[in-house]
C-alpha cells in the first residue's frame, strides 16, 4: 500500500515536472521569437541583402573558446582590392544604406600595416557613399596609432568582443589575449573620440553570454556603460553544431526562418558567397562574387533557400542548414547608461 502510494506520488511529480519544463520551454520560445519579430529580423529583405559581411581578412590572432576559427580548414587570406571595390561599388549603387561588416571571420587589425590596410578599405567604402560601415574586433592589436587611423577613416561603428569582467575569465575565453591591454586599447579609443569631439565611430563592447561568464554579466554591463559606450549581449552560437551551445534550448520542431539567411550575405576573401555567417569553412557555396553581381546571387540559390525557410520546408535544406539550431541565437540585447 505504502509502495503503491509512493509510486503514485513519483508518477504525479514526473507529470508536474514535465509540465513545468514544457511551460518554461514555451515561455523561452515566446520570448526569443517575440524579440526577433520586434526587431524585424525574420522578414525577407527583398531584392538585395540588408547586411553584407566581407572576409577582407580571414586570419585572427586569438583562439577563443566559443569560436571555431582555430579549427578553420579553408585557406586564410586577404581579399584582393579589385574584388573588394567591385563589391562595394555595387552596394553603393544598388543600396548604399546596406550594413557592411568589413570583417567576416578574421580580425581587422591583422592588416593594420598591410597595403592596402583595413583603414584604406574603410576609407574607400565611405568615399563612395556607403552609410553603415562597421567592424568587429577583439581589440588586442588596436594600438593608439590604429585607433587614430580608425577615427580618420570615417568608420561608422565598431564592436569589440571582450566577454569578461575579470582577467581570469577573459583568459579562459579569449585565449591568447591580454585582458588589461585590451581594455586599455578600447578605453584609448573612447578617449580619442571624446577628445576629437567625433561623432564616429560608435563604440560597442560585446559579451557572448555562456556558462563560463554569466556571473560577470552585470559587472560587465555596469563597467562599460559607465564608459559611455553601448554593451551588446548576445547568446552563444554553435557554429552549425561545431561546438556545444547548451543555451540552444529550442528544437527544430519549433523552428522559424533564420535572420541570417533572410537578410544577410557572407562573402569569403576569395569571392565565394557562403550559406551564412556561421559557415566558416565555406561548406555550402551559393555563388561567386568574382563572376556574378551580389544582386544576381541574392536572387538565385539564396532565394531558393529563403523560400524553403519561409514555407517551413526545412527538411529540404542542405544538411548544414537543415540540422543547425543557431537560428534561435540570431539576436542581441543592448545596454547603456539609459537602459542598463
Amino acid at each position: 500500500m505504502i509502495q503503491s502510494s509512493i509510486a503514485e506520488v513519483c508518477k504525479f511529480k514526473a507529470i508536474i515536472d514535465k509540465k513545468n519544463a514544457r511551460e518554461k520551454y514555451m515561455d523561452e520560445k515566446s520570448k526569443i521569437l517575440a524579440s526577433q519579430i520586434k526587431a524585424g529580423r525574420l522578414e525577407e529583405s527583398g531584392s538585395f541583402p540588408k547586411v553584407v559581411l566581407l572576409d577582407t581578412v580571414s586570419s585572427c590572432n586569438l583562439r577563443c573558446s566559443m569560436c571555431v576559427h582555430k579549427d578553420m580548414t579553408r585557406k586564410q587570406g586577404i581579399m584582393k582590392w579589385e574584388l573588394l571595390t567591385k563589391i562595394l561599388d555595387e552596394i553603393a549603387t544598388v543600396q548604399k544604406d546596406t550594413r557592411i561588416w568589413m570583417v567576416f571571420f578574421g580580425d581587422p587589425f591583422v592588416i593594420k600595416n598591410a597595403k592596402p590596410s583595413i583603414f584604406d578599405m574603410i576609407k574607400y567604402a565611405k568615399s563612395i557613399g556607403l552609410t553603415d560601415v562597421v567592424l568587429n574586433s577583439n581589440g588586442c592589436l588596436m594600438d593608439e596609432t590604429s585607433a587614430k587611423k580608425l577615427i580618420d577613416s570615417g568608420l561608422d561603428s565598431i564592436y569589440f568582443g571582450i566577454d569578461a569582467a575579470t582577467p581570469e575569465t577573459y583568459a579562459k575565453l579569449r585565449v591568447g589575449g591580454d585582458y588589461a591591454e585590451t581594455v586599455n586599447n578600447v578605453l584609448t579609443l573612447i578617449r580619442l573620440v571624446k577628445e576629437q569631439s567625433s561623432s564616429h565611430p560608435k563604440i560597442f563592447v560585446q559579451f557572448v553570454e555562456m556558462d563560463e561568464n554569466s556571473a560577470e554579466k552585470d559587472a560587465f554591463v555596469e563597467f562599460w556603460s559607465k564608459q559611455g559606450v553601448t554593451v551588446k549581449i548576445r547568446p552563444k552560437v554553435s557554429w552549425a553544431g561545431s561546438i556545444d551551445a547548451p543555451n540552444l534550448v529550442l528544437g527544430n520542431q519549433d523552428r522559424w526562418p533564420c535572420h541570417w539567411l533572410m537578410q544577410t550575405m557572407a562573402i569569403a576573401d576569395d569571392g565565394r558567397v557562403v550559406l551564412c555567417p556561421v559557415d566558416l569553412n565555406a561548406n555550402v557555396v551559393v555563388g561567386d562574387a568574382t563572376k556574378n553581381t551580389l544582386a544576381e546571387i541574392w536572387q538565385q540559390q539564396l532565394k531558393e533557400l529563403r523560400s524553403l525557410h519561409l514555407t517551413g520546408r526545412y527538411s529540404e535544406l542542405p544538411p548544414m542548414c537543415r540540422d543547425c539550431r543557431d537560428w534561435q541565437s540570431a539576436r542581441s540585447d543592448y545596454h547603456n547608461m539609459d537602459n542598463k
